[in-house]
């Protein structure tokens, strides 16, 4: 029969081998997959209907989509426009400079996701997947939209 010693020592070996596996044998390497686009956004395409652009991470890589500003009346009136992430392949309208009006983002024929703008600094509304065929909208303190055009994609 070992000695406790000797079952300690042998134990403590197992341990030590299951625990920390040798870096000379390759069967026993750890390899990372890549993150997958959802998992670096939290969500992707039209899985982000109705989603916070920053919450889930959209933002980091999200730029500004061309010819989608709408800023209705003089440049006293706040300007809207789309946000696009390729990450979480969604879009969002983004507003600034006034107080007490609304942007919005809409799908064709489906839902619309209304932010109200501050004073004090910027809004942006949910996220639909850039696969709607979508536009962004300005209402003002009237209640009266203006529209971009309609656009699919990013």
């Amino acid at each position: 029969m070992a000695s406790p010693t000797l079952r300690t020592s042998a134990l403590a070996l197992a341990a030590l081998a299951v625990l920390a596996p040798s870096a000379a044998s390759p069967a026993s390497a750890s390899v990372s997959a890549p993150a997958s686009a959802s998992a670096a956004g939290g969500c992707r395409g039209n899985a982000c209907d109705g989603k916070n652009p920053k919450a889930l991470g959209c933002g980091n890589d999200a730029r500004d989509v061309p010819d989608t500003q709408v800023a209705p009346g003089s440049q006293k009136h706040p300007r809207a426009w789309l946000r696009y992430s390729p990450t979480c392949h969604a879009v969002w309208a983004k507003g600034e400079q006034a107080d007490g009006w609304t942007i919005r983002v809409q799908i064709m024929g489906s839902d619309s996701y209304d932010a109200p703008t501050l004073a004090s600094g910027e809004a942006f509304t949910a996220m639909v997947g850039a696969d709607h065929t979508h536009r962004v909208g300005v209402q003002d303190v009237d209640g009266r939209w203006a529209y971009s055009n309609w656009r699919h994609g990013g």
